[in-house]
C-alpha cells in the first residue's frame, strides 16, 4: 500500500517584513519653513524620502561647525563679564516677579525695592569701568 504524496502549502508571511536592523529610536530638531522647503527639494533631487536625506547626511559626517559667538571678555576684560552676568541673572529674577504679579493680580512685594537698588547698583558699576 503507498501513502499518498502530501505536500504541505507554504503561505506567504503577512504583514511587514521583518528588518535586518530595527529602527528604534528617534532624533528630532526644529527647522523654519524655509528650511523644511530647502530639505524636503534637496531630498527630492537626490532621489531620496526627506527622513532618508537626512539620515545619510547626519552619519555621513557633513557637518559645519557653528561660528563662535562675540565674546565680552576681550574687549570689557573678566571683571565687566561678571557684572554683565549678575545683571542678568537680577534681571531675570525681576522679571519673574512681574509675571508673578501680572499673573496673579497681585502688588508688588515689598522687597523688590532692595532688588531695584541691586539692579541699579550692578548697572552703575558697569557704566563706571
Amino acid at each position: 500500500m503507498t501513502q499518498p504524496n502530501i505536500t504541505a502549502k507554504v503561505r506567504p508571511a503577512k504583514g511587514r517584513p521583518k528588518a535586518a536592523r530595527v529602527k528604534d529610536h528617534w532624533i528630532s530638531f526644529r527647522v523654519t519653513a524655509e528650511e523644511h522647503f530647502q530639505h524636503i527639494d534637496k531630498a527630492q533631487r537626490s532621489g531620496m524620502g526627506p527622513g532618508d536625506f537626512a539620515r545619510s547626511r547626519a552619519l555621513r559626517g557633513i557637518a559645519r561647525s557653528k561660528k563662535a559667538g562675540p565674546s565680552t571678555t576681550p574687549i570689557f576684560g573678566e571683571a565687566t563679564r561678571d557684572v554683565v552676568h549678575e545683571l542678568r541673572r537680577q534681571g531675570v529674577n525681576l522679571n519673574q516677579i512681574a509675571h508673578l504679579c501680572n499673573r496673579h493680580q497681585l502688588p508688588p512685594p515689598p522687597q523688590l525695592g532692595e532688588l531695584a537698588t541691586v539692579i541699579t547698583a550692578l548697572w552703575e558699576s558697569l557704566l563706571a569701568s
